[in-house]
C-alpha cells in the first residue's frame, strides 16, 4: 500500500513540473518572438548587405569554427568554476599540439550569448576615405570566402545598438567616459594622419587611459611593452593586459599570448601562449589571427595544418585589401641587420641623408626630375622618407606647372583619391589625367581607365576603360595590369577569362602590388582558373597580410636599433617574429648572437633563442639563416657540438640557395673530415663551387687550395714507402746513367749560383 502511495506521489509530482516547464518555455517563446520580429531584421538589412540568416551560411561555407564578428569576450562567468590560468594548465597537460585550440573554440560557442560588440582590429580606428582607389575584386572567389566588405560595414552598425540583449536601454555614459572616448578619438586622428604627431597622440592617450577608455589602455600598455613613444615598463604593460583580457579585449588577449611567448614579463609557457593567441583571434585581434596562422602553417607548438593557416590568414588579408582599396598601396620596409653590418653603406632599401638634401637642392634650383621624384617619395612614403601628403602635393604642383606629366598625373591621383591635404574633386583630377593621357602617360591613362570605369566625372563606358588600361599596362604600369585583370576576371567590357587575368595579375604582383597578390591568393584558394593549392594560397596571402599597417614597425625597430635602444628594437622585432615576418626573426637573432641585450641571461640562454629564430628564417627560406644553424651545431653555440647535423645544413643551404659560405664550409668538413668523410678531392671540388657562386669567395678559395696542396703532398710524402726505397739500389730505381743525371742537375745549381753571384758592373765616371 505504501508503494502505491509513493508511486502516485511520484507521478504526480514529474506530471506538475512538466507542466511548469511547459509554461516557462511558452512564455520565454512568446517573450522573444515581442523582442525580436524576424520581419524587422529582414527589413533593416542594408541593401547590398545580407540578412543575419544569409551572415550565418556564409561563414559557415568559410569555416566551421570561424571567428566570432566581435571582438570583446566576456570571462568573468569563468571566475566561480575555472579562471583562465586554471584553462591553461589544463590544457598544457594535455599537450600544446590542438587541445587548446578545440577548447578555446568550445568556449565560444558556449558563450556567444555573452559576447559584446566591440570591433577593436588591431586597436586602431580609421576615418573612412571619400574615395576608393579600387583594386581587389569583389566577385565569386570574395563571396566563396563568406567575408565582404559588407559584411566589414555591417559590424560597425552593430556598435551603434542602444539595447542589451535582455532588451533594457544601455546606461548612458558617463563625463568621464565621454572625455576619455573624445580623448582617444582625438589621439587617432593625429596618428592616421600622413605627417603624424606620435608625441601629442600619446599624450592624449595616456590621458583617454587614466579616464579607464580601454582602448586607449590597449594603446598605451603595448607602448610601455615595446617601449615606443612611452617609457618601457613591462609590468605595467602586464597589468593592463591582464585586466582586459578578464574583459574580453582580443588586443590584450594577443599582448598576454606574446609575453608567454617569448617569455618577457612571464614565465614562457607556449601552451598559454596558444590559449591566448586563441582567444584573441577568435575576438578579431588581427595579430592574433596572423601569430595563429603561422604557427598552424610552420607546425610550432601545434600539428601543422594548412587549411587552417588559409583561414585566418585570409580573414587579415581581407582587412589589408580593404584598406589598400581605400588609402591606397603603401611600402613595408625590409632591412636586415646582417646585411648592413656585412656590407655598410651597400643597402639600397634606405636613402642617405646627404642624397635626400641633394635631391632637395636641385629641387629648389628647378631640377624637374628631382620634384617628381621627391613627390613620389613623399606621396607613397618608404626608403626612409616619412609620408607627406603636403611636401608631395608642393614638389607635384611646382613639376605640373613645368609640363611634367608624371606629376600631372599624380595630381590626379592625389585628387582622385582625396586626403587631408587635398580635397577629394574628380573634376581636378579628370583635368590632370587628360592632360597628362595627352603626353602618353601610363599613369595618367590608368587614371582616366579608372574614372570610365566607374563613371566618375564623366559617363561610364568599360570599352574606353579597357583601352586606356591597355595603353597604361602595354607601358609597364602596375594598376593598368591589375585593372585589366580585375576587368577579365569579372567580364566587365570584356568576355570573362581567367587565364588573362591570370596573366595581369602576375604582371602586378611582380611589381609588388598588394591587391595582386589578394586576388591571385583569393584565385589560387577557390581553385578558379587554376588548379587549388592550399600552400601557394597560404603563401600569397601570407605575402598580403605582412603589407598591413602593422609592418611598419619593421622601421621603428630598425630606427630604434640605430639610435642604440637595441632591447626596444628586439621586442618589437620579436613581436613581428612571432607574426611570422622572416626579416623580424633574422634581426631578433643577430641581436641575440651579438649579445646587444640585457633582456635575457647572456651565454646560454641567449644563443639558443637566437637559435630557435635562426631556425624560423631558414625555414622560410633565408640562405644566411640556414648557414647560422650549421654553426651554431658545428661551435656548440645554443646546442651540443654536432658536425654531422652542421654538415647537414651547409649542404641545405649549399643545394638549395646554392650559398658559396655554406660550400665553403663543406669543403673544410671535407679536408679534416668532420662529420664528413675526409676526402681531399671532394674538398677541392666543393671550394672550386664555392669561388664559382660567390666571386668575392675567390680569395678565401685560392689560399684554402693552396693549403690543400701543400697538405695533399705532405701526406704523399708521408705515405711514400721508404724502407723500399733504402733496400733497393738507386740503379734499379734511375737506371745505370744515374750518375750522369746527378752531375748534369749539379752543373746546373751551379751556374745558376755563378750568375747570381756575378758582381754588378761599374759605372763609368
Amino acid at each position: 500500500m505504501k508503494m502505491k502511495i509513493l508511486q502516485s506521489l511520484v507521478w504526480v509530482g514529474t506530471l506538475s513540473l512538466c507542466v511548469t516547464l511547459c509554461f516557462t518555455v511558452t512564455l520565454d517563446t512568446e517573450n522573444d518572438n515581442t523582442n525580436r520580429d524576424p520581419t524587422n531584421n529582414l527589413a533593416s538589412a542594408p541593401e547590398g548587405r545580407s540578412t543575419d540568416k544569409e551572415e550565418r551560411e556564409a561563414d559557415t561555407n568559410e569555416n566551421k569554427n570561424s571567428e566570432s564578428d566581435h571582438s570583446a569576450i566576456d570571462v568573468t562567468d569563468l571566475k566561480d568554476n575555472q579562471n583562465l590560468v586554471d584553462i591553461v594548465e589544463e590544457s598544457g597537460s594535455q599537450g600544446s599540439s590542438g587541445e587548446a585550440t578545440t577548447e578555446g573554440s568550445q568556449y565560444s560557442t558556449e558563450e556567444s550569448d555573452k559576447v559584446s560588440v566591440e570591433n577593436l582590429g588591431d586597436g586602431d580606428t580609421k576615418e573612412e576615405s571619400q574615395s576608393s582607389n579600387t583594386g581587389h575584386i569583389l566577385v565569386e572567389a570574395e563571396s566563396q570566402s563568406g567575408v565582404s566588405a559588407a559584411d566589414v560595414d555591417s559590424k560597425w552598425e552593430n556598435k551603434e545598438e542602444t539595447l542589451t540583449e535582455e532588451g533594457h536601454a544601455k546606461p548612458l555614459p558617463s563625463p568621464g567616459e565621454i572625455q576619455g572616448r573624445d580623448l582617444y578619438e582625438a589621439a587617432m586622428t593625429l596618428l592616421n594622419e600622413t605627417k603624424q604627431d606620435s608625441t601629442q597622440a600619446y599624450t592624449l592617450l595616456q590621458s583617454a587611459a587614466e579616464l579607464g577608455h580601454p582602448l586607449a589602455l590597449q594603446k598605451v600598455a603595448w607602448a610601455h611593452l615595446l617601449g615606443n613613444h612611452l617609457s618601457p615598463n613591462v609590468s605595467r604593460a602586464s597589468e593592463i593586459f591582464e585586466k582586459l583580457a578578464m574583459a574580453g579585449y582580443a588586443d590584450a588577449q594577443m599582448g598576454l599570448g606574446f609575453m608567454f611567448a617569448t617569455g618577457i614579463g612571464k614565465n614562457s609557457s607556449q601552451a598559454k601562449a596558444l590559449v591566448h593567441y586563441t582567444f584573441g583571434a577568435l575576438g578579431g585581434s588581427q595579430l592574433a589571427q596572423m601569430a595563429l596562422a603561422y604557427r598552424y602553417w610552420s607546425g610550432i607548438s601545434v600539428a601543422s595544418n594548412c587549411e587552417t593557416a588559409l583561414t585566418y590568414y585570409r580573414k587579415v588579408s581581407h582587412t589589408v585589401a580593404d584598406e589598400v582599396s581605400l588609402n591606397g598601396n603603401w611600402v613595408v620596409q625590409r632591412v636586415r641587420l646582417l646585411d648592413e653590418v656585412d656590407n655598410p653603406g651597400s643597402s639600397s632599401s634606405l636613402l642617405d641623408d646627404d642624397l635626400i638634401q641633394y635631391y632637395q637642392f636641385l629641387a629648389k634650383k628647378g631640377d624637374v626630375q628631382a620634384q617628381v621624384g621627391l613627390g613620389q617619395l613623399h606621396y607613397q612614403g618608404g626608403r626612409g622618407v616619412e609620408q607627406d601628403h603636403q611636401r608631395a602635393l608642393n614638389y607635384f604642383m611646382q613639376a605640373a606647372e613645368a609640363g611634367n606629366a608624371n606629376a600631372m598625373a599624380f595630381l590626379g591621383k592625389m585628387y582622385l583619391e582625396g586626403s587631408s591635404v587635398v580635397k577629394q574633386s574628380n573634376d581636378t583630377a579628370l583635368k590632370y589625367f587628360r592632360r597628362a593621357a595627352e603626353q602618353s602617360n601610363a599613369v595618367g591613362q590608368s587614371g582616366l581607365g579608372l574614372m570610365y570605369l566607374h563613371g566618375r566625372g564623366v559617363p561610364q563606358d568599360h570599352k574606353l576603360a579597357l583601352k586606356y588600361f591597355t595603353l597604361a599596362a602595354e607601358q609597364g604600369w602596375v594598376d593598368g595590369q591589375l585593372q585589366l585583370g580585375n576587368m577579365y576576371f569579372s567580364g566587365v567590357g570584356v568576355h570573362r577569362d581567367y587565364k588573362m587575368a591570370i596573366k595581369y595579375f602576375n604582371l602586378a604582383s611582380q611589381s609588388g602590388h598588394v591587391l595582386a597578390f589578394y586576388n591571385l591568393a583569393q584565385m589560387q584558394a577557390s581553385g578558379t582558373g587554376m588548379v587549388r593549392s592550399c600552400h601557394t594560397s597560404v603563401e600569397l596571402f601570407k605575402n598580403v597580410a605582412e603589407r598591413g599597417r602593422w609592418g611598419e614597425r619593421l622601421m621603428e625597430a630598425h630606427s630604434a636599433y640605430r639610435t642604440g635602444h637595441h632591447t626596444q628594437a628586439l621586442i618589437t622585432y620579436m613581436l613581428l617574429a612571432e607574426l611570422g615576418y622572416e626579416v623580424a626573426q633574422s634581426n631578433a637573432a643577430f641581436i641575440l648572437d651579438r649579445h646587444e641585450t640585457h633582456l635575457f641571461k647572456q651565454g646560454g640562454e641567449g644563443f639558443s633563442r637566437a637559435l630557435m629564430y635562426w631556425g624560423h628564417a631558414a625555414s622560410q627560406g633565408y640562405a644566411v639563416a640556414r648557414v647560422k644553424l650549421g654553426d651554431y651545431h658545428y661551435y656548440g653555440y645554443g646546442t651540443s657540438v654536432d658536425y654531422e647535423t652542421a654538415a647537414a645544413h651547409y649542404r641545405l643551404a649549399s643545394e638549395q640557395q646554392h650559398n658559396a659560405q655554406a660550400m665553403f664550409n663543406l669543403g673544410y668538413m671535407h679536408e679534416q673530415g668532420l662529420g664528413l668523410k675526409q676526402d681531399m678531392h671532394l674538398a677541392k671540388r666543393f671550394y672550386d663551387m664555392a669561388a664559382e657562386a660567390n666571386i668575392d669567395a675567390q680569395i678565401p678559395v685560392a689560399l684554402a687550395l693552396a693549403k690543400l696542396a701543400f697538405l695533399f703532398s705532405f701526406k704523399y710524402l708521408e705515405d711514400f714507402q721508404w724502407l723500399q726505397l733504402q733496400e733497393r739500389s738507386l740503379e734499379e730505381l734511375l737506371g745505370p746513367d744515374w750518375d750522369i743525371y746527378l752531375m748534369a742537375i749539379l752543373s746546373v745549381f751551379i751556374a745558376v749560383l755563378m750568375l747570381f753571384r756575378r758582381p754588378p758592373p761599374r759605372l763609368a765616371v
